[in-house]
């Protein structure tokens, strides 16, 4: 109706403009919102892929999940997963930025190779990192054993069981992913960084500040909103880590790395449990969505002080 009221001019720009959406709307549409509302339709029934009854069972798949062990070791696995990528990747990204804000010579060459990994699939960067963690023939385990015999370390070096151990594997594939993706949060990182007018710096080297005092006071701050998006953006790819441990470990040994995700395909696509699948889904999202509020109002809280 108030399109109705506009004046010819204008309402012909709006329906110009409502045509040039139109094509993502009815992508969006039919490939997130209809499968996000049909998702939650199949999680209030016991959907089995060959049942030919499907009953309505209301919120018993969302109940069933309380009293699931596997389900709380998987959210148990992937709340550790974020732990280890999420601050510590952010922390490595920043530290690239900071070197390439240097403006240091090479900065393109820096940036390509920071970068590269980024652009790789998961298959391929898990098959890099198998070979890595081999305890055969794996570069780590060689490097250490040649460290272990520089510094005279006594009796004979043992290979590290990175993939094998269930004390090891978890931080394995942290390690792995927070080298897939540091790349990306360092860009915009460095953008932001660029985006601060030198002359702030300038007016605090005359004051007298440190190094540590201008980054804390002034780089810090003026990052914030860089830092929300990749704090945001890590924790959300955090919790859909599936992958790495599909690949690499299958979710093993002893489910050390069996994650959220990982949990929901194996119960959809082995075990043809769509509606209790559907129902891990939610319940993850509603998590995730959780924290990602509790990151906004800190953030914000800190900004407003």
């Amino acid at each position: 109706m108030k399109l109705l009221t506009l004046p010819a001019h204008k309402r012909h720009e709006a329906l110009v403009g409502y045509l040039f959406i139109m094509p993502y709307l009815v992508l969006f549409v039919l490939f997130v919102l209809v499968p996000v509302v049909w998702g939650f339709f199949i999680s209030l029934h016991n959907w089995h892929v060959l049942g030919e009854q499907k009953p309505f069972v209301g919120f018993a798949n969302y109940r069933a999940l309380l009293q699931d062990d596997l389900f709380g070791i998987a959210l148990l696995n992937t709340g550790y997963f974020a732990l280890l990528t999420v601050i510590p990747g952010n922390v490595v990204s920043l530290l690239l930025a900071l070197g390439l804000n240097a403006r240091i010579r090479g900065e393109d060459v820096y940036k390509a190779v920071f970068y590269l990994p980024v652009i790789l699939s998961v298959a391929v960067v898990a098959i890099i990192w198998r070979w890595m963690y081999s305890t055969e023939f794996g570069l780590l385990n060689h490097y250490l054993k040649v460290l272990w015999q520089f510094l005279h370390l006594p009796g004979d070096f043992q290979p590290v069981p990175w993939l094998n151990s269930p004390q090891t594997a978890m931080p394995s594939l942290a390690l792995m992913s927070i080298w897939w993706g540091a790349g990306g949060s360092m860009l915009i990182y460095l953008a932001g960084l660029r985006a601060i007018p030198e002359e702030y710096y300038e007016a605090a080297r005359i004051d007298g500040a440190s190094t540590w005092g201008r980054f804390w006071h002034i780089t810090l701050p003026l990052l914030k909103p860089s830092l929300l998006f990749c704090l945001v953006m890590s924790l959300i790819g955090s919790s859909q880590v599936f992958g790495q441990s599909y690949i690499l470990t299958g979710g093993g040994p002893h489910y050390s790395t069996l994650t959220v995700v990982l949990y929901m395909y194996q119960t959809g696509f082995s075990l043809y449990r769509m509606g209790y699948a559907c129902a891990v889904a939610y319940v993850m999202f509603v998590i995730v969505l959780g924290f990602t509020l509790l990151q906004f109002r800190l953030l914000s809280a800190r900004e407003e002080e």
